[in-house]
């Protein structure tokens, strides 16, 4: 959070939203949601001018420096940090990949635990017989989930609690004790808390194989289960191994005491999967999260050149065990305390460390123009000025535009075919009686710090304008604006850049000819595109007829969404549904349209539904109404319009409103302001008649395109010729 310049960060997950398993217990009781017990690692790595990768890792090559994901370009490195958690070893026992659950990762165990909580209950309210879930280990993380799932089926079963009567829950350890690394206290409070609760605890049963309705021990009678959870001896994955580093005997990443790896300098690990030579420490999270700081220091003054510094991990820590009734169990060195008091102080500790990394304060600039200033509209104004906006949302406005190309010289050819006042998507250049020559071109600056995503959605984007004129694709030039940087760090942004282009092109069977590339104060990325057409399959902006039935393939919000994301306000389920359709091409779309007679088309951009839909009506006696519910909007964006989060290309968007025939009843609905977000690689909007709506529409959805809707009608234009009607 405080960036060294020059120092280019990527930050690599399987998962962005992360689970902290401090609060794992209060989730399963109720306590929190799911989202109170997650950090999302999308507006923190936007908020610390981090990359960030959702990928699993497959392989390092350490003489390389290449990190090998699925699917993608290689990342390079020159320093790498793994900080990749530990989780019980599903290998280590006979069955436990089959008839066992792992308490890690938390994000499959969340899924799994609903499932067979659900199945508990079912159980204990249809059938006589015992339910019998034993939990294997005999640390914190067992018992209190036995105690936290035990207190999750009580209050499912609160109405007749009767059938809890039938629900035993086995805590097995293979250990002649429970909490073994605790003092003797809390081992005494703990057991008889667990005596109390009704659960059975069995000491000294090493199991040696799960099995379906059965765990075997090496030395005790077999005991019947109908579920098994388990939460023992951490491990890590075999690649760190397998790709070269020194593990220590522990099975885990050596390291030194400045957490560097002792096999290759420029590796770093901290966390559970590392094991600092000389300091062993449990494999537990009060200890995992104390590397943060040294680890931050110690990768800057190697990136740095400077002499890196000792850290020697704290002996003792204090754990705050969930009792799943309100109160929880202090332990460190020989004290033992247990109260409400101490469940009160565990839930301000536990907020307190997800709320550091969840809640950012305003973007550089933002704050100072956020209140004091004489009216929202001039506030608006200067947040926009102060931000702008990245996507198709940073082209100029449409009154601009209009203004300078009507000022210029215009020079006609018999073969193109554009009009004066064309308003098309593209250029149209007649080849010959039975073909058409489709060409357009667009550039966008980049609004994701991953050039491969961003390459990829561009191409689409760029595209788009042929299929809009129901073009077949053929060739392309790319225009690339690469940040000055290092000569091996621009080489590997140009080829993920290229490579996520070449693998959009491929799909469209659109052939890359060439390009041109410049140094740019930001990345962008641009396409000249042809395609071709025949003159009977060409689609326009103008032609719809009245009767037309009004087809938007894809919801709107990439502008709002966007906008969030630049001021850390956006989820990352929100940008990643996001990402899924700004990904999508609209080729196939635009061949539904064409079997199902469409009148009339265009791809929504950067001027948004309202705008480009009026240049659809221009010069025509023909209004639009719309029905404003029926429009699809992506996850999130109307929240972020009603919480005022606009794009910095809305505000000019909007000056069209005049001609939104009855916009004053519909102010305070954020569908209205979605009329004017401006889209990134945006859905299709045609006119079909009316009787082949609904066949088209199911036509769109089994395509991919399910979020594809009618979102009104063509009308005459009568007292609103050129104007939107909404409803």
């Amino acid at each position: 959070m405080k960036p060294v310049a020059g120092l280019a960060l990527t930050l690599i997950s399987r998962e962005v939203n992360t689970p902290y398993s401090g609060s794992l217990p209060g989730h399963i009781v109720g306590t929190y949601d799911l989202d109170e017990i997650h950090i999302d690692l999308h507006p923190l790595a936007r908020f610390a001018g981090a990359r960030l990768i959702q990928a699993d890792v497959e392989q390092i090559d350490l003489v390389s420096r290449t990190i090998q994901l699925p699917e993608r370009p290689d990342i390079g490195f020159d320093l790498l940090s793994l900080n990749i958690g530990s989780s019980p070893d599903d290998q280590a026992i006979a069955g436990a990949d089959k008839y066992a659950l792992g308490i890690k990762p938390i994000a499959n165990f969340l899924q799994q635990w609903q499932k067979l909580r659900n199945r508990i209950i079912k159980h204990l309210g249809e059938k006589d017989e015992k339910f019998t879930l034993a939990v294997v280990g005999g640390g914190p993380a067992s018992i209190e989930f036995a105690l936290a799932a035990q207190q999750s089926i009580s209050d499912a079963c609160k109405s007749d609690p009767s059938p809890l009567q039938r629900l035993a829950i086995v805590l097995l350890t293979a250990d002649q004790t429970i909490l073994g690394t605790h003092n003797v206290k809390v081992q005494q409070f703990m057991m008889a808390e667990l005596q109390r609760r009704g659960i059975e605890v069995r000491t000294g049963f090493k199991v040696t194989r799960f099995r379906k309705e059965k765990i075997e021990s090496e030395e005790q009678e077999p005991l019947p289960t109908d579920a098994s959870v388990f939460a023992t001896g951490a491990s890590i994955p075999a690649w760190p191994r397998d790709c070269g580093l020194a593990i220590s005997n522990d099975g885990f990443i050596e390291v030194n005491t400045h957490l560097q790896s002792t096999s290759h300098d420029y590796v770093f690990c901290a966390g559970d999967a590392a094991s600092i030579v000389g300091h062993p420490r449990p494999k537990s999270g009060v200890y995992a999260v104390r590397h943060g700081k040294p680890l931050a220091e110690n990768l800057v003054r190697y990136a740095l050149g400077k002499r890196l510094r000792k850290y020697i991990p704290q002996r003792n820590a204090l754990a705050l065990m969930n009792l799943a009734n309100g109160s929880a169990l202090a332990s460190r060195n020989s004290i033992c305390l247990h109260g409400t008091w101490v469940g009160r102080l565990k839930h301000q500790i536990d907020s307190a460390f997800l709320n550091k990394y969840s809640r950012f304060p305003a973007p550089e600039n933002e704050d100072l123009v956020a209140e004091g200033l004489a009216d929202a509209d001039t506030r608006n104004e200067l947040k926009n000025h102060a931000m702008r906006c990245a996507g198709c949302a940073a082209k100029l406005s449409s009154d601009t535009l209009e203004h300078v190309l009507g000022t210029l010289p215009r020079v006609t050819k018999d073969d193109v075919l554009n009009s004066p006042t064309s308003v098309e998507d593209a250029s149209i250049i007649r080849i010959n009686e039975n073909r058409l020559l489709i060409q357009s071109i667009d550039q966008v600056k980049a609004f994701i710090d991953d050039p491969w995503i961003f390459a990829r959605i561009a191409t689409n984007h760029c595209l788009s304008d042929l299929h809009a004129m129901g073009a077949i694709p053929h060739s392309a030039l790319a225009v690339v604006g690469l940040p000055y940087a290092a000569k091996h760090l621009a080489r590997a942004q140009l080829t993920e850049l290229m490579e996520g282009c070449s693998r959009e092109l491929l799909a469209a069977d659109c052939a890359l000819t060439g390009g041109h590339t410049a140094e740019t104060s930001e990345l962008l990325f641009g396409l000249c595109v042809n395609g071709f057409v025949a003159p009977e399959k060409l689609l326009r902006k103008q032609g719809l007829r009245v009767g037309d039935v009004l087809i938007l393939t894809k919801p709107l919000g990439t502008g709002c969404l966007l906008a969030a994301d630049m001021r850390y306000q956006a989820s990352h389920r929100w940008i990643e549904k996001a990402i899924g359709h700004m990904l999508q091409s609209n080729q196939a779309a635009v061949s539904i349209l064409q079997e199902s007679q469409a009148s009339a088309c265009t791809d929504i951009t950067g001027f948004g539904l309202a705008g480009h839909l009026l240049e659809m009506l221009s010069g025509q006696n023909l209004s639009a109404e719309l029905v404003l519910s029926d429009i699809s909007a992506m996850n999130g964006a109307l929240q972020c319009l009603q919480k005022g989060v606009f794009s910095s290309l809305h505000k000019s968007n909007s000056n069209i409103a005049s001609q939104v025939f009855n916009n004053e009843a519909f102010l305070s609905d954020p569908h209205y302001q979605l009329l004017f977000d401006p889209q990134t690689s945006g859905g299709l909007l045609a006119g079909v008649p009316a009787d082949q709506a609904d066949d088209c529409l199911h036509k769109l959805h089994e395509a991919g395109f399910g979020s594809a809707v009618s979102i009104g009608q063509i009308c005459d234009g009568g007292s609103t010729p050129g104007c939107l009607v909404l409803k």
